[in-house]
């Protein structure tokens, strides 16, 4: 069951990383077309090192592991994209509960495309969570006029579902034979080209000033560079070890860390 531990300790680093990334969004950096700049920055290099350091691409991989693991990180930076989107028009916690319903997907995905098998309790909990999500966004309007479900709900299932897809990628990627290594490489790549997309050039152009603060660049490099990759690898040697369903859900602990973090941070 070493994919539990791998999976809860991605899941709370990535935690302690969405804290330090909030608090660089909200003291140091002037816009997200920056935030955007730094993080396909910091995906990239990660995974040019490893790229290089590993040998590149090994003999008898598949085209499909390839594709599959250069979809997962494209299909994640599109879908964190659209959780961007959903922010603006949600309340944080609410577009977070919303999104974090893609362990269902995931699992629901895994039984048709993997073969996963799930026990009537665990098709229990996804119920449970779906209909959850249905409460988190439904609003009551004022007495007289009628409910209706927020505007960012179908972005932030969209988003969550396209999330659950990167999981799934991920997996075939690695069960077709693609090692750890290199599925974080095509996969963190791939990401950093969708933020890139994202920032577009002036984005990059903003963030030159911005990297003349030691403080900023040290909570980059802290949080973008060391902890982030870790963390991602983490995940991809989980991913490998267990049923991305369960892995998933695991996975989807992080806001609980991103609390925790938080909480220790303003006391």
């Amino acid at each position: 069951m070493d994919w539990i531990l791998l999976a809860l300790f991605s899941s709370a680093l990535f935690g302690l990383v969405n804290a330090v990334e909030k608090r660089v969004i909200d003291h140091h950096l002037p816009n997200l077309g920056v935030y955007y700049a730094s993080i396909a920055i910091s995906l990239a290099i990660p995974a040019s090192i490893v790229f290089l350091s590993t040998g590149g691409v090994p003999e008898g991989v598949t085209d499909y592991s390839l594709v599959m693991a250069a979809m997962s990180g494209g299909s994640w930076g599109v879908g964190l994209a659209m959780v961007f989107w959903g922010f603006k028009l949600e309340e944080a916690s609410r577009a977070t509960a919303i999104f974090h319903v893609f362990p269902v997907f995931v699992a629901i995905i895994a039984v048709i495309w993997l073969g996963e098998e799930l026990v009537p309790g665990q098709w229990t909990a996804i119920i449970v969570i779906v209909a959850g999500a249905f409460l988190v966004s439904y609003r009551r309007r004022p007495e007289g006029a009628s409910s209706r479900f927020s505007q960012a709900f179908p972005i932030l299932i969209a988003a969550s579902l396209i999330t659950a897809c990167s999981h799934v990628f991920a997996k075939s990627a690695l069960d077709d034979g693609l090692t750890v290594w290199m599925t974080y490489s095509i996969r963190t790549g791939s990401m950093a080209v969708a933020f890139a997309a994202l920032a577009k050039p002036q984005g990059f152009i903003q963030m030159i000033p911005v990297l003349r603060s030691w403080r900023t660049v040290g909570l980059i490099v802290a949080g973008d560079f060391i902890m982030a990759p870790i963390a991602s690898i983490s995940l991809n040697w989980a991913t490998s070890l267990g049923a991305i369903s369960l892995v998933a859900a695991s996975a989807a602990t992080r806001p609980f860390f991103v609390f925790m973090v938080s909480s220790l941070f303003s006391t």
